[in-house]
């Protein structure tokens, strides 16, 4: 599914016939809603992109990252051919401070994480901390991320944006690529509990289904509020 057409019949069936990807813009479309903005970390060929570029709408936003040049081209194609007018895309990766770092492009996907016939590639990254500190508005409401081994790395970058606004996050968890950077979800966990978030485990494949959190595809996190708080929204 490199280039694709969102509401065309041929894509729809595509897609339903692949439960990750289906799964993973079935959920994000049942937490997006219009005019929140959306950060959307390894965008890669864009199908999460563009599907919540809908949701969020005209007075929303979509700040799409992907680090990749043949990913990012394709990206940008798609954007264009959906007329995904309200995503601003940025070729950069998303980690725990502004530098150059190795990433690897394998297969269909890329990360931090050396694998097997891996590309080397060095690419530029930034914080999300530092990002919104250059944009003309700071609020970000979700954080939709795909990143391949960084998922502690871009939340260690992120800490002072979730201490202040608290945005859900929405988070694929590649338990083998974390292990072998001798971290793991429990890690993932700690830090987001730290900042006194809740954190669901999920399987997007099996929605109805509990999942622990050792096997979980995705955690879905969001900032705790009291039961007093709560009653009164």
């Amino acid at each position: 599914m490199d280039e694709f057409t969102y509401d065309s019949p041929v894509f729809q069936r595509e897609l339903q016939n692949q439960a990750h990807p289906a799964g993973e813009i079935r959920f994000l479309k049942s937490i997006a809603e219009p005019g929140m903005r959306v950060i959307d970390i390894g965008a890669n060929r864009g199908l999460t992109t563009v599907a919540v570029a809908r949701e969020v709408g005209i007075r929303g936003h979509v700040y799409a990252f992907e680090p990749v040049p043949e990913y990012y081209d394709v990206l940008k194609a798609n954007l264009a051919r959906n007329a995904a007018d309200n995503v601003s895309v940025h070729q950069l990766a998303l980690s725990n401070r502004t530098t150059r770092i190795r990433f690897y492009k394998h297969g269909q996907g890329s990360g931090i994480t050396p694998t097997d016939d891996a590309e080397l590639l060095w690419v530029e990254a930034t914080t999300v901390g530092d990002f919104l500190g250059e944009q003309e508005t700071s609020r970000i409401d979700i954080l939709n991320m795909d990143c391949e081994g960084s998922e502690l790395l871009v939340l260690q970058g992120a800490e002072a944006v979730l201490q202040e606004q608290s945005p859900q996050i929405f988070c694929e968890i590649h338990h083998e690529y974390l292990k072998e950077l001798g971290q793991s979800v429990r890690d993932v966990a700690s830090l987001l509990r730290r900042l006194d978030y809740v954190i669901q485990a999920l399987d997007v494949e099996k929605p109805a289904e509990e999942v622990d959190l050792e096997k979980c595809s995705h955690i879905w996190a969001r900032a705790y509020q009291p039961i007093s708080q709560m009653q009164k929204q």
